[in-house]
């Protein structure tokens, strides 16, 4: 049965999608994964769209695209993913970049976690709206002092990834990338965990000194749900700090936590690796070490970082790594590992590492 064939209020669960390309690695890190439920929320007076609730959120496909989403009604499915593949590798601490009074800090988060409300109760009129040549895409940027600290807070676009597939992703990633922030505060929504903190798995990838503002947390708490959020962090090597933005609570906890981090003085905050399946590990550090062989540097970019996203077949690294005097060599190998695991695996590459960050966050809340 394809998801297109469900009626209004008719759930699925997904055991298929079909499709290549962007429009499968999109659509996958919108949280239409396997083994997830689907509920059909409502259908356009002409039946297209269809908006569907996955993993707490309503998103709108159009029906060809919905066409390509295989489902089966009350199943009992598994996502074939072996949560034990999965673990977080204890890294270095973070040592403090700079002696510098200045914090510039990059604010990030979905759409409609309450980031920007949050931006805005702390800086209330101290603001400064940036729209980029060529884009209509813009930024709001806030100073402000707290603590001894000039603190200079930019407020990216919501995405709910860091792919570059949409103009939103690729300025949130470039921005993170390119403009060096001290701290990413990444906002996240309590009460939809596991779709927020893929986001964030693409984060500890860039091995960003990050803080979490738990925020929506009394919504959270009425709704009887629990979370430990200190183990949560100390696994993932992010401190959360829980807020309500709408209210300002928990925002002096945050900007102390912000200033920790950036101190070198959190014991929770530290890189971490997120150990991917095996075939996928091993292919990453083999790239890795050939990386470091060529002692090829990447500005503000580590060589796993590199190595995931060119067997990945990441447009604009691949494009980067080009320009290097190896990169056909590295660029051949990437390929050549690329096609080894899905021949192994039998799934294409994208979905693969999907699949693996949201077998990673479901180990992590268990």
């Amino acid at each position: 049965m394809r998801l297109s064939d469900l009626k209004e209020n008719e759930r699925g669960v997904i055991v298929r999608i079909s499709g290549h390309g962007a429009f499968k690695k999109r659509i996958s890190e919108m949280g239409f994964v396997k083994g997830q439920e689907i509920l059909v929320v409502r259908n356009a007076p002409l039946k297209d769209p269809i908006e569907y609730q996955v993993m707490g959120y309503d998103v709108s496909l159009r029906r060809k695209e919905a066409a390509n989403i295989e489902v089966v009604e009350n199943a009992d499915t598994d996502t074939d993913i072996d949560i034990q593949d999965f673990q977080v590798e204890a890294g270095i601490p973070f040592v403090k970049k700079s002696t510098e009074k200045v914090i510039k800090i990059a604010l990030v988060g979905n759409p409609n976690s309450g980031k920007t409300t949050l931006f805005n109760y702390a800086s209330g009129a101290n603001e400064h709206v940036g729209n980029y040549a060529g884009v209509t895409i813009g930024t709001k940027t806030a100073h402000f002092n707290h603590n001894g600290y000039r603190l200079e807070i930019t407020d990216l676009p919501g995405t709910y990834s860091l792919s570059a597939y949409s103009p939103e992703e690729k300025f949130v990633r470039e921005h993170l990338v390119n403009n060096d922030p001290d701290v990413v505060l990444n906002i996240i929504d309590a009460s939809n965990l596991e779709r927020n903190l893929f986001l964030t798995t693409q984060i500890i990838d860039l091995e960003i000194k990050t803080v979490i503002g738990l925020n929506m947390y009394d919504e959270f708490e009425h709704s009887g749900s629990k979370l430990n959020y200190q183990e949560l962090g100390n696994m993932m090597g992010i401190p959360f700090v829980p807020t309500v933005a709408s209210r300002g609570i928990g925002l002096n906890e945050l900007l102390e936590k912000i200033i920790e981090v950036h101190e070198g003085k959190c014991q929770t905050s530290r890189r971490v690796h997120i150990s991917y399946n095996l075939d996928l590990e091993l292919k990453i550090r083999d790239l890795q070490a050939t990386l470091q062989d060529y002692d090829c540097e990447f500005e503000n970019l580590g060589s796993r970082y590199v190595a995931i996203k060119l067997i990945e077949n990441d447009t604009e690294i691949v494009e980067t790594v080009s320009k290097t005097d190896q990169g056909l060599d590295l660029i051949l190998e990437a390929q050549k590992s690329r096609e080894v695991i899905e021949e192994t695996l039998t799934e294409d590459i994208q979905s693969l590492f999907i699949d693996a960050r949201y077998g990673f966050i479901d180990g992590a809340l268990k």
